[in-house]
Formats: C-alpha cells, structure tokens, sequence
C-alpha cells in the first residue's frame, strides 16, 4: 500500500483496490460536483478499483449529497458509477456512506481520515522554563557538569530572562558556581512533583490505539521504524528506560514510545500509519494505546544513536514517559536509580 504523490496531496490514498480522495468543509455545490467529476476520470484510467471521495466536516445536508451523487451516476458508464462512492466524517469519526464497504476500503478511509486529523492538530506552545528545569535535571544524572545559561539558552532555545527566571525559581537546589556555571546540590523533589503535576497539559503526547483485531507487538512496531532510517525519532518509554535500567520490573511492553524532535513545531506522522494502517488516534485516555508519540521541541534532543544505528530518548525523557503512562510504581524506581546515580556522579553521594 502507497501514499499517493498525485498533485502532491499527502491526505489522499491509494490501495491496489481502491482511491481515496479528501476534501475539507466543502460548502458548495459546485466544489462538490468537481470533486466527484474528478475522482471518476481517475477511475476510468483505473479501471479494477473502486473510488471514495471523503468529505471532512461538510457544510452540505446528507440529502443533498446523496441527490448529487445520484445525479452524476446517471450520466457516467455503469462500470464507473458503480464503482464511485461519497463518504462523510464529521468531528474525526466517518458518519455516512459506510455501509457494505470492503474491510480494506474501510481501513484505507481510516488511514485516510487519520492522517487528515493529525495534520490539523497543532502543539502547544512549550513551557520553556520547564524545558530548562529539564535540561538541568539531565545534565545532572548524566554527570555531565556544571552548564552557563549560554549554554541553556542555545540548547533550550529560549532567551537569557527564561533560564534566570527557572533558575531562580529552583532556589537552593541550585548551585552557582564562581565562573557563573550552574548544577544541582541534589535532586529537587518538590520541583519535580510540580512539573509531574502539570506535564499532561503542558508536554504535547498523541495516543494511537489499534483499530483491527490483530494488534502489532510493540517490539514489531519498533522493526518497522528502525526500518525507516529517521533521524529525528527516538526510542522513550519502557524500551528505552530498560536501556538505562536493566532492573526495570515489569513485563513485556505495553506500548511503543517514541519522541519526535521538533523544535520548530512542524510535525510529519505520515510515518505512523507506514507502521501499522490499523493504528488510529485516539483521544480516549482509557482505551488501550498502542503507540504515544510525544514531542521534543528544544534545539538539542540528546538523543544518543548506538552502535546499531537505533536512536534513544534521552533518561529523564524516559522516565516523563512512564510516568505518562501511568506505569508509577516503575518511574518512582527509575527515579530513584536516576537520583542515585547523579549524586554518584556529581560527587555527593
């Protein structure tokens, strides 16, 4: 199965059975008529699929679609009507023209339909003073050393004001060095429980839940993205906290994490249904998830590469994501490793 490069629109599809063509809050007849009129001159070049046009949101009733498309049936060859269908979604759920549709065509319009919401959703704007908070954090598990707000300015990708601001708000968890180089005295508990308290709303997370019968393991879905070469994704959640934490408690992997570097807000998830065509977004926070993509927007994403090539999120990434998935009993233990191991580094244990 394809993306379709035609007129270069990523929203439409195409399977070897079947066309899929999108179109946005159509509110007149006219855009209406020449979208049908399209979509039935690409089926008579094609002439072994079957042809879907899939209106997002329409601004027109149902009777008047139904009649419109009744109409230009009667005026094509019966080899080309047949094969030509209307299909509505409304508020990211397809509503009407269903009914009796091949299981693949189906999946294909969800494909279709999913990819269309992705490309609508827009990320919050980040709290870069909690980007700050972070960053900190992590240079301090890693033993990596004091840092200058230079040097968190560049990283974080903020302004002089936002790291002193942080910093300042951090009080006697901070150690100020005499060259005017930062680093933590210990691991800011309290801190660190405000972030936790406000991360849902304020990190950006998208949830993909399977829409088929046969879920894909984790660890297959993870094949395919290697498989991708994408050098702006890394690996988070429990596989990755497993590559820093060998005595991580848990069994199996209940879904796959992945973090996307974005630093400018631009997102590509056309990858996610190359993964899987059954992977939907879901909003529902209750409904088993398959896949969490969350997003990296600061300049760095210190993700670190392996010797095999595979990218990995960095620890204190890792740990937000269990948390996130609401594993606690294994974050408060990754936490604890992690806190551990700063005070080892950093010479105060």
């Amino acid at each position: 199965m394809n993306d379709k490069s035609k007129n270069n629109r990523a929203a439409d599809l195409v399977s070897d059975s079947a066309i899929v063509e999108v179109k946005a809050s159509l509110t007149a007849a006219r855009g209406l008529r020449d979208a049908l009129t399209s979509l039935a001159i690409t089926l008579a070049e094609q002439q072994q699929k079957r042809g879907y046009l899939l209106l997002l949101d329409p601004g027109l009733s149902k009777t008047f679609l139904e009649t419109e498309l009744q109409r230009l049936k009667v005026a094509l060859r019966p080899g080309i009507a047949e094969r030509l269908h209307l299909v509505a979604a409304k508020g990211g759920k397809l509503t009407e023209g269903t009914h009796a549709i091949p299981q693949d065509d189906y999946m294909l319009l969800r494909r279709a339909l999913n990819r269309q919401e992705d490309q609508r959703t827009g990320l919050p704007a980040p709290n870069k003073q909690n980007e700050v908070f972070l960053l900190m954090i992590h240079q301090w598990v890693t033993g990596k050393g004091p840092m200058t707000s230079k040097w968190l300015e560049d990283t974080v990708g903020c302004h002089y004001r936002t790291v002193a601001n942080a910093i300042d708000q951090l009080g006697h968890a901070v150690q100020r060095h005499s060259d005017r180089s930062v680093s933590f005295k210990y691991f800011p508990e309290q801190d660190w429980g405000r972030l936790l308290a406000v991360a849902q709303k304020t990190r950006a997370t998208m949830l993909y839940a399977d829409a088929s019968d046969q879920p894909r393991s984790p660890e297959s879905l993870l094949r395919r993205m290697k498989s991708l070469n994408r050098k702006d994704i890394a690996v988070g959640g429990v596989l990755g906290t497993k590559r820093y934490y060998n005595e991580l408690d848990i069994v199996g992997t209940p879904r796959l994490d992945l973090c996307i570097h974005c630093p400018d807000n631009r997102v590509d998830l056309g990858f996610v249904h190359m993964l899987d065509p059954a992977l939907e977004r879901t909003r529902d926070t209750h409904r088993p998830a398959r896949l969490a993509i969350h997003f990296v927007r600061r300049q760095d994403a210190l993700f670190d590469r392996d010797q095999n090539g595979a990218q990995w999120a960095d620890p204190v990434e890792c740990l937000l994501e269990l948390y996130h998935a609401r594993l606690d009993q294994q974050a408060r233990s990754f936490q604890e490793f992690l806190s551990a191991r700063g005070r080892e580094l950093s010479g105060k244990s």
